[in-house]
């Protein structure tokens, strides 16, 4: 669609930032590429984690559609993901027109995958804004996150820059990214980000939590659709210059070939961008925030104070224990911090602070099924 023939879901969006007529549209791009293998046996290869219901009947990716279609319209929605995934999220998402779903031949990490939302979004609209969220993450309450989201479209629209949404860091986790708090930057809520730093030592997340002065990155980002494309040209021409040379539909659906994925790196948009940029705003968030990427962090997400658990659960002498067993008794008898988890005929039990490791069994199982095939 032209970006002169808008939609009321267009409309609605820029009068909710608050801006002046002819501010550019913002669309609301969901990146559904994860794979999940930290949260084997329920997130298979043909069943990945944003498309599976790991907090209740309603999968992440549904909740993330429906906070997208909040910030802009159901117009506005684009989903980036790989061409197998087009039928999970016409099956969950089939408000979502087909020519605003990006197919990937092949996954290149989130670098690619911005790079191609805001190549779309500049032919579709000009330099039109980009609220880009991962498919994947908990995030409630609605209310909070649209309007922290409003806070840094409104500061990126005006002075330019990318904005970074942050919630305090609640734990010396490594496996996050990190956001320093630097000066105010001339607008309500908005601050300066004195750098980005990606999944750092455990000693080092420790001083940050300590000190207070550092956020958790939440992986949304918001921006101009030329911002994004200067800083990935700048800090990653690798990148972007085989998916710049692509020729854009303006209106079938857009299925990115192997061929130009093939040449282009594969690194997240933290990494390549990120760090290396000199220009990044921070939004201080209250919204609760988790990146759902363990069966304890499952486990801390669903328990609200009760005992995180599907299926019946009995404990004797035994703590810190999560189960996922669905129409199922699972007993814990004198042990601590385990998660025990049954998907079919498979059965996993692990420690909490085990869980990371749960990728060197599913490269496992992918190298068994290799040699036997």
């Amino acid at each position: 669609m032209p970006p002169s023939a808008a939609s009321s879901g267009t409309a609605s969006s820029i009068r909710g930032l608050g801006q002046a007529p002819g501010t550019p549209p913002l669309y609301a791009v969901i990146l559904a590429g994860g794979r999940g293998e930290r949260l084997w046996p329920r997130v298979r290869r043909n069943h990945p984690k944003p498309f599976v219901p790991l907090l209740g009947r309603r999968t992440l990716f549904e909740a993330t559609a429906a906070r997208a279609r909040a910030l802009a319209g159901p117009d506005r929605v684009v989903v980036v993901c790989g061409a197998d995934q087009v039928r999970w999220v016409r099956r969950q998402a089939p408000w979502i027109a087909p020519d605003r779903i990006l197919r990937e031949a092949v996954g290149r990490n989130t670098a690619a995958a911005v790079a191609l939302a805001a190549l779309w979004v500049e032919r579709r609209a000009g330099d039109g804004l980009l609220v880009v969220l991962p498919a994947d993450h908990l995030v409630a309450p609605t209310g909070r996150f649209v309007r922290a989201v409003r806070r840094a479209a409104r500061a990126v629209a005006r002075r330019g820059g990318l904005a970074l949404l942050g919630v305090p860091a609640a734990n010396p986790d490594t496996g996050l990214g990190y956001v320093s708090l630097g000066g105010p930057a001339g607008f309500p809520g908005v601050r300066r980000a004195a750098g980005f730093h990606e999944k750092p030592s455990k000693a080092t997340a420790a001083r940050w939590v300590r000190g207070r002065r550092h956020l958790w990155n939440c992986g949304i980002f918001v921006g101009r659709a030329s911002t994004f494309l200067a800083e990935l040209g700048r800090l990653a021409p690798r990148v972007l210059a085989p998916l710049r040379r692509l020729p854009i539909p303006s209106r079938a659906p857009w299925s990115v070939p192997g061929r130009a994925l093939a040449r282009v790196p594969s690194i997240s948009f933290d990494r390549a961008v990120l760090e290396r940029s000199r220009d990044l705003l921070i939004v201080p968030a209250t919204y609760r925030w988790s990146d759902l990427g363990t069966w304890p962090a499952i486990a801390a997400a669903r328990g609200d104070g009760r005992p995180a658990q599907d299926g019946a659960v009995l404990a004797s002498g035994s703590g810190g224990c999560a189960a996922f067993n669905p129409g199922g008794l699972t007993a814990f008898v004198g042990v601590q911090d385990l998660v025990m988890v049954r998907e079919g005929n498979v059965v996993l039990v692990c420690r909490r602070d085990a869980s990371q490791a749960l990728r060197d069994i599913v490269a496992g199982l992918r190298g068994r099924l290799a040699r036997h095939a």
